[in-house]
């Protein structure tokens, strides 16, 4: 449902961030770069992920700002990896991280499945955060106020059932892999806030949608593949809409709005939610289905190795924490 507020939401309200730490998958480029940079302008500790060094880097080149950008290397398709990221975040972090926000992502990507033989959309697009998301957990439940941001699409509701994808090796129709893993988002979301509610826990779990962006996110799998006229109808379909730095505001408030209390779903408030200001939207109603959440989050620990404990606790603060 979209805001009742009496005034529409504004960069202007995001509140100083200093001596927050946030994490930001996909941060060397679109929306995720510029979210990157919009939370360090207002004073985080950004750490900022991306597939390699050479990416990550140019978030720290272009950051700006009071805050401080860490770079991580990290493939969300190898969950080896991931792990091994998640250790680094925590230790960047001082073991404390008060908000993740899950934006990376793959669009219209080839047959050629992940290195653990799942289709890629899935696998980076739900699996390499999911994953993240819970071996991260216990320097998020060190922060007093935690926050999960999982970036989903307009696309989801496209999306028909994500776990079919599971063992599908690589997507024939990539069009459809993508819708199906951008309804994970919103179902992962749905499950991560059942799951912290059941162990009384504090975490809010929030997604947004940036709406369509001026980006080469998915005309360059296209390019790759030799689908060049495709490649160029979807580039001249998102250069007619809204800038990374503009698009990136629906992240920026899910990630910092004072008064999200979890479950929201935000995205642009123009026309068809294509662009404008960051509002709460709806989502659709395979979104909102408890059994195929609870069916995706259990197939989901199985894949990766239960990152989520049955029975989780809130660390102990030590003497001297933030």
């Amino acid at each position: 449902m979209r805001d009742n507020e009496p005034h529409a939401w504004t960069p202007a309200e995001v509140p100083d961030l200093s001596g927050r730490t946030v994490a930001v998958t996909g941060a060397s480029r679109g929306i995720g770069a510029a979210t990157a940079e919009h939370l360090a302008r207002h004073g985080a500790h950004v750490i900022a992920l991306s597939p390699s060094r050479a990416e990550a880097r140019t978030v720290t080149a272009r950051g700006g700002g009071p805050g401080r950008v860490d770079h991580v290397e990290c493939d969300l398709a190898r969950l080896a990896q991931v792990r091994d990221a998640a250790e680094r975040i925590v230790g960047l972090a001082a073991g404390r991280l008060d908000v993740l926000v899950n934006n990376a992502g793959v669009a219209a990507a080839g047959p050629a499945p992940s290195p653990a033989g799942h289709d890629m959309h899935f696998a980076v697009n739900h699996l390499g955060h999911f994953a993240l998301t819970g071996h991260v957990l216990p320097a998020l439940l060190s922060a007093p106020e935690p926050r999960v941001v999982n970036v989903s699409s307009l696309l989801h509701r496209l999306g028909r059932d994500p776990t079919r994808r599971a063992n599908a090796g690589g997507a024939r129709l990539r069009w459809a892999a993508y819708c199906d893993s951008k309804l994970a988002n919103l179902l992962f979301t749905q499950g991560l806030l059942g799951w912290a509610h059941a162990h009384g826990l504090p975490l809010r779990a929030v997604a947004a949608h940036p709406g369509l962006v001026n980006t080469t996110l998915g005309s360059g799998a296209l390019r790759a593949d030799g689908h060049h006229i495709q490649a160029r109808l979807l580039e001249w379909a998102q250069a007619r809409w809204h800038t990374p730095a503009q698009a990136a505001w629906t992240l920026v408030r899910a990630a910092t709005d004072p008064y999200v209390t979890g479950g929201e779903f935000f995205g642009p408030g123009g026309r068809w939610e294509w662009s404008g200001s960051p509002v709460r939207v709806r989502a659709a109603r395979r979104a909102c289905d408890t059994r195929g959440a609870e069916r995706l989050w259990r197939l989901s620990q199985q894949i990766t190795e239960h990152p989520f404990p049955s029975a989780p606790g809130r660390p102990t603060p030590r003497a001297g924490a933030r």
